[in-house]
């Protein structure tokens, strides 16, 4: 298939780019050209979507990694030619509520913790849902893994490591979730090839409090972390996650077959295979 990815290449973007580059696929990436990608097989158009989108080529799927507001994925699904449309969205969209775990059928809505990225990002949603093509979205939970631009993983391991103390927001005890950069490429990849259509949380099995992802990691790191408990809301600059619980169903991904690994072990895959190096 010939595919058209915006964005793509930071963090999920490689992961995703490498499958469907295995399975054959001709892959054209449009982005601001802040990264270059190394790969040969990969056609590199530098370009700002906030200019408009001026392609003449029909693509078979287009994949929009960075749209962040109405206004980006209404002038790409109206502005570039393909069959197929996917639209990396976020669980962050769905409207605040104590009812978990939340399905593809929660409301969407504000969600005031998540700030201007949930409004917007309902906003692309919104885009969406009013037009006539055929679309996917996918929804996932905090992303871990190796190269991570938004400084989680790195953060609590080098706390840990250096004996430093780990504020943690609240009492520690928001139930979350995560999901890991392969897993969230192995779902993409999926939906790109078969051109399914629907929205797909991506979300591992495993929910655990705050206090807990930190005790795992220290088993993993091998020294016991330094836990305060401060019982009020902290920035990210002093804890990467919110204190909020927050955490969905991941039935509908399973469906199409993606499998989901243990907290635990893809945590310790990717601390030996880059974490331990980088802290």
């Amino acid at each position: 298939m010939n595919i058209l990815i915006i964005g793509g290449s930071r963090f999920v973007g490689p992961f995703l780019i490498q499958r469907l580059l295995k399975y054959g696929h001709n892959i054209t990436v449009l982005n601001r050209g802040n990264y270059k990608i190394q790969d040969h097989r990969v056609t590199q158009i530098k370009h700002d979507r906030n200019q408009g989108f001026s392609l003449n080529e029909k693509f078979d799927v287009v994949a929009d990694m960075c749209a962040y507001n109405g206004l980006h994925t209404q002038a790409a699904v109206t502005q570039l030619k393909f069959d197929h449309f996917v639209h990396f969205s976020t669980a962050a969209v769905y409207k605040k509520t104590d009812s978990f775990p939340l399905t593809e059928n929660s409301p969407l809505g504000d969600w005031p913790v998540w700030g201007e990225y949930n409004k917007g990002k309902v906003e692309c949603e919104a885009a969406l849902e009013r037009s006539d093509i055929s679309y996917a979205t996918i929804r996932p939970v905090y992303i871990l893994g190796p190269r991570n631009y938004v400084d989680r993983e790195r953060f609590i391991y080098s706390k840990i490591k250096n004996g430093q103390t780990i504020n943690l927001p609240g009492d520690g005890g928001a139930r979350v979730q995560f999901v890991f950069v392969n897993e969230v490429a192995s779902l993409f990849a999926k939906i790109i090839e078969n051109k399914i259509t629907g929205s797909f949380n991506c979300c591992g099995d495993d929910i655990v409090t705050l206090k807990q992802l930190v005790e795992v990691m220290g088993k993993i790191v091998g020294k016991q972390p330094k836990i305060l408990i401060t019982n009020k809301e902290l920035p990210e600059s002093e804890f990467p996650f919110a204190n909020e619980t927050f955490f969905c169903s991941n039935h509908k991904a399973k469906s199409l077959g993606i499998k989901f690994g243990s907290l635990k072990t893809n945590l310790l895959r990717d601390y030996l295979a880059y974490y331990k190096g980088a802290i």
